[in-house]
């Protein structure tokens, strides 16, 4: 055989002792084919591509220990090799624990891309399996990696969940924000993570034809930044943007807080905040009072309290269609410090000098 004369011809090399494997097993001398993956395991003991490869030889064996052993040594030298490993190694053993156990070291560079796979091919129950080991590794990871699994988990409408394992994801980010109010419902209340576009955080489109949205570092009620909406003057535009979703308590009386300030805000009809719930009875919606014109930081209040059926709801920086003529909408307004608490709670601490 050409392939054992290649062998010979160079010992050491690994890709050769692999292609002569491979040629072994395609024949049927699957003896032969684990001799040789063994020879290029101790030419090339450190070689991700080995590993992986004998691993995956082992598996069509159906000698799962061994290859799983294989796998596992092929992730700790390739993190990225980990979600493959993992779905391989799942065809052949149904038990998700096991093996995440038997095959993938604990590190977020291997629990990541796998929570990303199954996040997206909402396998969730999984997915949570693999969130529970990532977070109690407390190591510090990007927030926008978590995010998927708080989408999927909302789009199936298993909001509660998604509310309760939150607070972890905001436990475990890269340069978390500072604390919000106790028991506010809204997460990064000053904008202070930059962080937007997905989960339980700040969502908003960046730029539209009458809208642009940004953090801005230059202007805020406290803190680094605040978010700042430009009107462009272009329309008599009837806005919803810079929403944050929330899972409120049913029944539970609320109180909606947050500082605005505005320039040059033109028309009538000026920003305020609004707040959308969804329940068994469909939408409903109350909003704040608007501030227009050019305003210092003000603060806006709105006491509400959640309906008895209640599931997600959102804060959103909202601009009504004004019916006046001449209506067209432009200059700028800023938001910061927004708090949803317990009425209760928010208005003693609102109460204090």
């Amino acid at each position: 055989m050409a392939l054992a004369r290649a062998v010979d011809l160079d010992p050491y090399s690994a890709e050769a002792r692999l292609d002569l494997a491979a040629a072994y097993e395609s024949q049927g001398q699957t003896e032969k084919a684990g001799v040789s993956f063994a020879a290029a395991e101790r030419v090339y003991p450190l070689s991700a591509e080995v590993r992986w490869s004998h691993g995956n030889f082992l598996l069509r064996q159906g000698k799962n220990q061994q290859a799983f052993a294989e796998l596992r040594r092929a992730v700790e030298l390739d993190p990225q090799r980990a979600a493959e490993a993992f779905s391989r190694a799942l065809a052949a053993e149904p038990d998700a624990n096991t093996v995440l156990d038997k095959v993938i070291p604990p590190s977020p560079a291997t629990y990541l891309p796998i929570l990303r796979i199954l996040s997206d091919s909402l396998d969730l129950d999984t997915a949570r399996l693999v969130w529970a080991r990532l977070v109690a590794l407390r190591q510090k990871v990007p927030l926008g990696a978590a995010v998927p699994l708080f989408n999927r988990l909302l789009e199936a409408r298993r909001v509660q969940e998604a509310a309760e394992l939150w607070p972890e994801a905001a436990a475990i980010m890269a340069n978390p924000p500072p604390p919000d109010p106790p028991g506010s419902l809204i997460w990064d209340g000053g904008f202070e993570s930059g962080f937007a576009g997905g989960g339980f955080s700040w969502q908003f489109s960046r730029a539209s034809r009458d809208v642009q949205i940004s953090f801005d570092r230059s202007e805020k009620h406290s803190g680094d930044q605040s978010l700042r909406i430009l009107f462009y003057g272009r329309e008599n535009v009837d806005f919803t943007d810079g929403c944050h979703p929330f899972v409120p308590e049913p029944g539970q009386r609320y109180l909606l807080s947050a500082w605005v300030k505005t320039q040059s805000l033109t028309s009538s009809e000026g920003l305020r905040l609004e707040i959308l719930a969804y329940s068994g009875a469909g939408e409903t919606r109350v909003q704040t009072a608007e501030i227009h014109g050019t305003e210092p930081w003000t603060e806006l209040k709105l006491r509400w309290m959640a309906p008895q059926d209640s599931g997600l709801g959102r804060v959103c920086a909202r601009r009504n269609m004004s019916d006046k003529p001449g209506s067209d909408v432009q200059g700028a307004a800023w938001i910061d410090d927004v708090a949803l608490e317990p009425s209760r709670a928010a208005e003693e601490v609102h109460a204090k000098p």
